[in-house]
């Protein structure tokens, strides 16, 4: 149970991570938020997107490209499989099931998600929220060798920070299992005990 928790936290984390470029915070609250916008759209008819000037259009596939953006259909959809495999075969190791679920997932996920919309999808946003001469200005200090160095370093330090901030968690939650353990025995097993309820049944 624990594994598979991590394991989901680590799924969230690592998708995070891929969208980063550049690294940005988001919160659980604006997440929720976006998961509810998400489902709205999906439901309402599609309306045609408002014109982008095409200079400014241009202006914005080009700063996707020198951040890695243009790339970041492909990206997700390959890290997302990856990890949901991983999550699905250690959480059934032992199912032959699994991984034909796992293998069925795969290839319907990449049936209904195109990498190329994500692009997209994603340049009206920039549009919306960067000017002009903010995208100008990006693209400067993007091609600069030090944009470039920041755009090798900060996913790094990202994904180093994140880590640190799920094993502080890990931790944390560790040790408030231990402190309920003996309030709720029903709900917080070792983990040898779990260890025995995940193996077969002889």
């Amino acid at each position: 149970m624990r594994k598979l928790v991590l394991g989901c936290a680590l799924l969230t984390g690592g998708i995070g991570l891929v969208a980063q470029a550049p690294t940005m915070h988001v919160s659980a609250k604006e997440r929720a938020a976006t998961r509810e916008q998400a489902a709205t759209a999906a439901k309402k008819p599609a309306t045609p997107a408002a014109k982008i000037d095409p200079t400014k259009e241009a202006e914005i596939r080009q700063l996707m490209e020198v951040t890695g953006v243009n790339v970041l259909g492909d990206q997700l959809m390959t890290a997302g499989i990856a990890q949901f495999r991983a999550n699905v075969l250690e959480a059934r190791p032992d199912d032959t099931r699994a991984k034909q679920f796992a293998d069925a997932f795969a290839v319907r996920f990449q049936k209904h998600f195109d990498p190329h919309s994500v692009m997209e999808t994603v340049i009206p946003i920039y549009d919306k929220h960067l000017s002009s001469e903010d995208l100008r200005a990006l693209l400067d200090y993007y091609k600069s060798p030090f944009g470039q160095r920041m755009l090798k370093v900060l996913p790094e330090v990202a994904r180093d920070s994140q880590l640190a901030g799920l094993s502080l968690g890990q931790k944390a939650a560790d040790e408030a299992m231990e402190d309920l353990k003996a309030e709720y025995p029903e709900f917080v097993q070792t983990q040898k005990e779990e260890e025995q309820q995940a193996a077969p049944q002889q």
